[in-house]
């Protein structure tokens, strides 16, 4: 391909023909202005010098091999604000729907507090949720394991008044109805339990299996679009958003973390968020602020921790349960575990 530029040969054709990355090939290897600090370094120190409608020779990084063809530079400057209009009205949304969701929790508060918990949730057109008593390790429907939910929980008093707490999918009213001292249920108290675990269990499987097949596919053609249709799922395009912001029908992309090492083009591997399996395209990237970093690298950090720590005990539940099977302290009930699927599958079809 070198030897046919350095003949004459038309870049975006050949790039538009020849580039692996689908994010800039089908635009005939455009990529856009780009600045320092936004790709990695011996790309960046190529394009840097060349001058305008001069062509690299071969350009080895992490990423592969490049062929870079400057169009145009320009020196830095500060932006005007036609430059940077769009870029403030992404983050005034955010922050007006970051302030909305916020107000509306507040007023659910207020009213659960003065006319009681279902009553305020009917007014907002919302359901009061029950459950049975659990333990701080438990994942309760909606807010799977949940670390800041379960610290406001458990440090509430008996029969306080309702409460609030912020959570990655937005905001949790809530009241401890009572508390019990921990002790071994027998498997009748937890029978139904037990039977609800699993059923969600093998619905979380056959969902990571499906998203599993949408991601192998959409890889395997370059095409999301395509194997979303194919596979009966459904694609939405979002706004520009922060790691730790809020994605519609989503929820927090706070566990999915990985999108954001992705580079423009490339799509993930299965993500599981907020009881949805997820598949997704990067279409842009924008490098933080040295001050949008600053302000927000500590909290990236603790959410990174959490996932990690997630994984970390999600992989220790699941040694010590093939140990235990091992040593004989622990007995599976297959007959039971049989007609449990058996059940599960009949109300899922």
């Amino acid at each position: 391909m070198l030897k046919e530029l350095k003949a004459g040969g038309d870049f975006a054709k050949l790039a538009e023909k020849n580039s692996d990355d689908p994010g800039s090939a089908k635009s005939g290897g455009e990529l856009g202005w780009i600045g320092r600090g936004r790709t990695v370094p011996e790309f960046e120190k190529a394009a840097f010098s060349l001058g305008n409608g001069q062509t690299s020779d071969l350009v080895k990084s992490s990423y592969g091999f490049h062929i870079i063809r400057v169009e145009d530079k320009h020196d830095a400057h500060l932006k005007t604000l036609a430059e940077v209009k769009s870029e403030i009205e992404d983050k005034v949304k955010q922050q007006k729907t970051a302030r909305a969701t916020e107000v509306a929790a507040n007023a659910l508060l207020s009213q659960a507090r003065t006319d009681g918990f279902d009553k305020a949730a009917a007014a907002k057109g919302q359901t009061a949720v029950t459950t049975e008593f659990f333990s701080r390790t438990d994942a309760l429907p909606g807010l799977a394991a949940n670390p800041q939910f379960m610290d406001a929980v458990f440090n509430e008093a008996d029969k306080a008044p309702p409460d609030v707490v912020q959570v990655p999918q937005g905001y949790v009213v809530f009241q401890l109805l009572a508390v019990k001292p921990p002790a071994t249920p027998t498997f009748e108290e937890i029978r139904s339990r037990v039977e609800s675990e699993f059923k969600n269990e093998r619905a979380g499987f056959l969902l990571q299996q499906k998203t599993q097949e949408l991601s192998d596919r959409a890889k395997a053609g370059h095409d999301l679009k395509k194997a979303a249709k194919d596979l009966g799922a459904t694609v939405k395009t979002s706004d520009l958003v922060l790691p730790d912001g809020q994605v519609p029908d989503i929820g927090s992309l706070s566990n999915a973390s990985a999108i954001f090492s992705l580079q423009p083009g490339e799509i993930s591997a299965p993500i599981t968020a907020g009881g949805n399996g997820v598949v997704a395209q990067l279409l842009e990237k924008q490098a933080p602020t040295d001050q949008e970093f600053t302000e927000k690298k500590d909290g990236i950090r603790q959410s990174l921790l959490g996932a990690k720590q997630n994984d970390l005990f999600g992989l220790f539940v699941t040694n010590l349960r093939k140990d235990m099977e091992k040593s004989n302290r622990l007995k599976v009930n297959q007959e039971e575990m049989k007609n449990l699927t058996r059940k599960a599958g009949q109300e899922g079809s």
